[in-house]
């Protein structure tokens, strides 16, 4: 499973991204928390095609 398959599990288990930290050309750090359990994950990835896939997501499944 990549990445992007466990952040999109992830967020069917409750999680959302609090915070991302993007680097030109590096990695890109994820932190995750869990509001209802109070779990917090953390994530690094790399390449920049799943990088924008990721941050696309996250920004669609945001609250506004």
């Amino acid at each position: 499973m990549n990445e992007f398959e466990k952040i999109k599990e992830m967020y069917d288990n409750g999680f959302r991204c609090i915070r991302y930290d993007d680097v030109k050309d590096g990695e890109m750090s994820i932190y995750f928390k869990n509001f209802e359990s109070e779990e917090s994950e953390a994530m690094r990835v790399k390449g920049f095609e799943q990088k924008m896939q990721i941050k696309n997501f996250i920004n669609q499944n945001s609250m506004k």
